[in-house]
């Protein structure tokens, strides 16, 4: 019998939702949401190499009938607390420039998307956890017009209602090329924490002129690499796995005596970075090649420029991590120290000046480039967004229950706190010929377990 899950998803209505009017009494008292903004916001080198796409999260929440407002109140309270947010967060609300070197801030606004579907949100969820690309369903379609990218909204929402009314999803696209990780679920959590609590002062970013200390390159080699490396014809599939404190432990323990003490990040990357070059190895009938684990690292706290904590845009480094046959060992100690002496390596030089790190980040990513473009190398990526408060985002109706992940276009981890904070949850996304073995292999059986 087909799942209920798999209803088609019904869309109701699009508004565009744009920044709320201020008064001038809300003005004198909170000069952070000023209507005389910048109408143009210029792109930084970093917003130019992050990749040329939308990367949708979506969130699922469950819906008590004794608390939880009708599904109309609940659009009404999401679209002004959103409409009073985009008065602060200004750029995305706005659309590309016709070069696109930068964001015009003339207040076009977002795209919000009302939608429903004729499930039960108690049988989505049990089907959603052994099957969690379900929640692809749900991310909002984008039509994005690459000829001219002025056409499409920065930023798209997408609220979807369950037919027992006991459930929504609520999924943001965001444009990679001006909002990361970091700030796409820093919106979300802001917005939260607006619509929940009705606050009008808001100052959650910063606006850096990035543009100018970051000025993008015109080098064309450097720019090659903007679009996702997705092969359109492999299956790609993810699973998510749970890594509670105790397996932390006996990863620890596992790992023995090292000169320092890994953290719960380090040791999970390690972990998964070992299963997945044995993987790679017995996909190449037993020949093991060269790996590029590419980790982003956020710069915002890593750099001792105190105002840049809060940075709106792209403000991270592709750290590129490479293992290579005959000089790194295979045991977990191995990886996990390979991991740490490089990424060490590159916090030390984030304390020197801007070109430095402009530097760093130029050679990191052609570096990069340069390993993707090489089929004799596997790559794969490992994202962490532990620490960031996604679990947190409660609308005013309770916390999220169900995270997913991006759009599933390339082998990689990303790992985000378990709601009690001491564990780590890892949606990991592979080709379906990798996943296979992943999903059963002893080492990986022997350390965690799916959700």
């Amino acid at each position: 019998m087909e799942s209920t899950s798999l209803a088609k998803i019904n869309i109701l209505s699009k508004d565009i939702i744009r920044s709320f009017p201020i008064s001038n009494h809300d003005n004198n008292n909170n000069n952070n949401n000023n209507v005389d903004h910048p109408k143009n916001y210029k792109l930084s080198f970093f917003d130019q190499i992050a990749l040329q796409m939308h990367v949708p999260c979506v969130l699922f929440y469950p819906l008590k009938y004794s608390t939880s407002p009708k599904i109309s109140i609940i659009h009404e309270q999401l679209q002004q607390s959103l409409s009073k947010l985009l008065t602060h967060v200004y750029p995305a609300s706005g659309r590309f420039s016709s070069d696109a070197q930068s964001i015009n801030c003339h207040d076009e606004g977002l795209l919000y998307i009302k939608a429903k579907v004729d499930s039960q949100f108690c049988d989505f969820l049990k089907d959603a956890q052994k099957d969690i690309d379900l929640a692809l369903n749900f991310c909002p379609k984008i039509n994005r017009n690459d000829s001219n990218l002025s056409l499409t909204p920065l930023v798209v929402v997408q609220v979807t209602e369950f037919a027992c009314g006991k459930g929504l999803a609520l999924s943001l696209s965001a444009e990679h090329a001006v909002i990361d990780g970091f700030t796409a679920l820093k919106f979300v959590y802001e917005w939260s924490k607006v619509s929940k609590m009705g606050i009008n002062k808001i100052n959650c970013f910063t606006f850096d002129d990035f543009g100018t200390i970051f000025p993008p390159t015109s080098d064309n080699h450097l720019l090659k690499r903007v679009e996702s490396p997705r092969d359109d014809h492999v299956k790609m599939v993810a699973r998510r796995f749970v890594i509670n404190q105790s397996v932390i432990s006996k990863l620890r323990e596992h790992v023995g005596v090292v000169y320092f003490r890994p953290s719960r990040v380090e040791l999970v990357i390690a972990f998964l970075w070992s299963a997945l070059i044995n993987i790679f190895q017995r996909k190449n009938n037993g020949r093991m090649r060269p790996c590029l684990l590419s980790v982003p690292v956020n710069l915002r706290g890593k750099i001792d420029f105190p105002r840049y904590e809060n940075s709106f845009g792209n403000f991270a480094i592709e750290v590129p991590v490479k293992f290579i046959p005959g000089e790194t060992g295979m045991e977990l100690k191995d990886i996990l120290l390979l991991i740490k002496d490089v990424i060490q390596k590159t916090n030390i030089s984030f304390e020197k000046s801007s070109d430095d790190i402009y530097t760093l980040a130029s050679k990191f990513h052609k570096e990069i480039q340069e390993w993707e473009e090489n089929e004799q190398v596997d790559v794969c990526m490992a994202s962490s967004l532990c620490r960031f408060p996604i679990n947190e985002a409660d609308f005013g109706w309770g916390k999220p229950c169900l995270l997913s992940l991006g759009l599933r276009r390339s082998d990689m981890f990303w790992l985000y706190d378990t709601p009690c904070g001491s564990g780590i949850i890892v949606q990991v996304d592979l080709k379906k010929d990798y996943m296979d073995m992943f999903g059963c292999d002893k080492d990986v059986l022997s350390f965690i377990c799916d959700e």
